[in-house]
């Protein structure tokens, strides 16, 4: 659990099936403002079950009051790809700038490492500038360009996909040289 300003218990766990609903509701506030994240592919309670019940797939949540804020995702690679994921986080436009998303990827982090995951990927689009950011602040590294990727209407150009990466056993080795 984390406390946060006056009286603001913000508590980072693993996605369970009862808080699924929750899930569905923030993916279509999501989808309704026209985000550029994976989760707004989301459409049905049958879409965020599948998804839970994926073993390859660590779904965590960021909440107050048993209320849902935030989500993060962690696809981890098939056969040969297991030491590494891909990542995607949200959270509603009311909990943003508030530390809440570093909250929620630094639990996430902590986890995936412990569950052998520690090579951690991330597909950004080029004006998504807080995630940009977050990323950076976080210890990614920019690590290439899918230039002209994908047509962004509220740009009226085309936005380029970053990928970033965190070697989670850097941090590992440079802890022990002290």
């Amino acid at each position: 659990m984390i406390t946060g300003g006056i009286n603001v218990t913000i508590e980072i766990k693993r996605l369970e099936s009862r808080h699924l609903t929750q899930f569905l509701h923030l993916c279509r506030e999501l989808d309704a403002e026209g985000a550029g994240v994976s989760f707004t592919r989301l459409k049905s309670i049958e879409d965020t079950e599948e998804l839970l019940a994926d073993q390859r797939t660590f779904l965590y949540g960021a909440f107050e009051n048993d209320k849902l804020l935030g989500v993060f995702r962690a696809r981890q690679g098939g056969p040969g790809k297991e030491h590494s994921c891909y990542i995607a986080a949200a959270l509603t436009a009311a909990s943003r700038r508030q530390g809440i998303a570093r909250k929620l990827m630094n639990y996430a982090l902590k986890d995936l490492k412990a569950n052998g995951i520690w090579m951690i990927r991330a597909w950004v689009y080029s004006n998504n500038h807080p995630s940009i950011c977050s990323l950076l602040d976080a210890g990614f590294m920019w690590a290439g360009t899918n230039h002209c990727h994908q047509w962004d209407e509220k740009e009226q150009d085309y936005v380029d996909d970053l990928l970033f990466h965190k070697d989670l056993r850097a941090i590992e080795a440079k802890a022990a040289k002290g």
